[in-house]
């Protein structure tokens, strides 16, 4: 038996987040995994530091989980690199990414096909706005990967 759409998704979502998982090549974890808070919060320019990138996955995620629980969704504030980091602040921060995509993935657990055409939020229906996460997933892993390119680690 083939599996549902939403079912489809959520294996998706999990292959472009989960380590040892990843749909093409590395998934956010796998490079999370590699990078430590020296390299997180390293910049140049104007561009966003790996924990700025980490920060924004968070909201994309938290997004969607406020709507599936009904509430109003948060507004992002500027994703800044906190002034003073540690290594425990930066695990802590890709815990509570682990954690925002847990809890989307367990809303999720409980929806239909149906539930997937149905308008949900600004962006469309609620399939419409997974596969937005999906490739939000994917394209900022492809930053990650560049900035760490940039800093001479080979991933």
């Amino acid at each position: 038996m083939s599996k549902s759409r939403i079912e489809n998704l959520i294996n998706y979502l999990n292959k472009a987040f989960q380590k040892d998982a990843g749909l093409w090549s590395h998934s956010v974890l796998d490079i999370l995994e590699k990078v430590s808070v020296k390299e997180a919060i390293w910049k140049q320019n104007k561009i966003h530091s790996i924990w700025e990138i980490i920060n924004h996955l968070i909201f994309g995620k938290e997004y969607l989980v406020n709507l599936l629980e009904g509430k109003e969704p948060t507004s992002e504030e500027e994703f800044k690199t906190p002034e003073e980091v540690s290594e425990k602040e930066w695990k802590d921060i890709v815990e509570k990414l682990k954690n925002s995509h847990e809890k989307l993935i367990t809303l999720l657990s409980n929806k239909t096909d149906e539930d997937l055409d149905k308008p949900f939020g600004e962006y469309g229906t609620l399939e419409e706005n997974l596969y937005g996460v999906l490739s939000h997933d994917c394209y900022h892993v492809g930053q990650i990967v560049i900035l760490l390119q940039l800093m001479g680690i080979e991933v």
